[in-house]
């Protein structure tokens, strides 16, 4: 009976210290923890990295790295890095950047996306209107598409779509892919 009590305490001992040793490891990841559950964050993400690899942009900008910015939601920067960063768009390898203020976008972005509204919106708006920027918007949807933006996001149905002004990726010398121009929605 005591070399039955002694076994188990031995299997018993022997589960802890798995036990341990596995929280010992996961919690050694190292960086903010991403919570799965933010799907807005998600699609988005999914989106953005879809606008990347299925637009062309101009010669010019096909040299270094692939860069998206992200400004305004620190969730959807976190993300895109997790799961799209070190990937190419092209020959280009993807860079993402979380953007804290519209002084950082003079560095040249292939695909911005912001959370800024009003008069903060429209000096991003002008500050990129002569690039080749895919200025990426997420405005609420009883807001018409901010003037300037080349895509908007919207929640129809409960989900994410969104919204492209194709004379404004034509005028930032944006060429939209096909499968891009069939996603969108209109309003």
């Amino acid at each position: 009976m005591l070399t039955l009590g002694i076994r188990n305490m031995y299997l018993l001992l022997f589960a802890v210290v798995i036990l341990l040793s596995t929280s010992w490891l996961q919690s050694d990841q190292g960086g903010p923890q991403l919570d799965e559950a933010n799907t807005i964050a998600i699609t988005k993400a999914s989106f953005l990295f879809q606008f990347a690899r299925s637009n062309d942009w101009p010669n010019d900008k096909k040299q270094g790295n692939f860069r998206i910015g992200i400004q305004g939601n620190t969730a959807l920067y976190l993300f895109l890095v997790e799961k799209y960063a070190g990937q190419t768009i092209g020959s280009q390898m993807l860079e993402v950047v979380e953007i804290s203020d519209s002084e950082q976008v003079v560095e040249f972005t292939h695909v911005l996306y912001t959370e800024s509204e009003g008069e903060q919106l429209i000096q991003l708006i002008n500050q990129t209107a002569d690039k080749p920027i895919m200025v990426v918007t997420s405005v609420d949807a009883d807001t018409a598409m901010p003037e300037g933006a080349v895509v908007n996001f919207v929640v129809q149905t409960s989900r994410i779509r969104y919204e492209l002004d194709m004379e404004n990726a034509l005028n930032r010398g944006l060429v939209v892919g096909n499968r891009i121009l069939s996603w969108a929605v209109t309003r």
